[in-house]
């Protein structure tokens, strides 16, 4: 249950990434190639993936900090390893948590009305 619910959370911020970097490209590709870029990197570089986020320096470890991936590990690794429940890490669950409303509140300010339907005509016709 622990870790469907933090994979929920995690797929969901994700889904909420990829929105939001789709929102400044021009074509699907460029939205594909811009999103892997900007979530893989981070992901594996500070999340603490390869190394811990305790290790790194500087903005690499405000990175860690802030990205969901770092949370979402230790949600796996307490899951996993220790059979932690929800109850045992709510420091993971709550950045998620924040994250998911910030990251889907810029993505729908920032989406642009698509297909050329706006309120007039959807009153109108429907």
């Amino acid at each position: 249950m622990t870790l469907s619910l933090g994979a929920l959370l995690y797929i969901t911020i994700a889904t909420g990434m990829g929105l939001l970097i789709s929102c400044f490209m021009k074509s699907q590709i460029a939205a594909i190639f811009g999103t892997s870029i900007i979530t893989l990197i981070p992901a594996t570089q500070f999340s603490g993936m390869i190394d811990p986020v305790s290790s790194l320096e500087g903005i690499g470890k405000w990175i860690g900090h802030i990205y969901p991936t770092s949370h979402f590990l230790t949600i796996t690794r307490g899951t996993f390893s220790k059979g932690l429940n929800l109850f045992d890490l709510p420091w993971s669950f709550i950045p998620l948590l924040i994250t998911i409303p910030i990251v889907i509140g810029l993505s729908v300010f920032f989406l642009k009305k698509a297909g050329g339907l706006n309120v007039a005509y959807r009153t109108k016709y429907f």
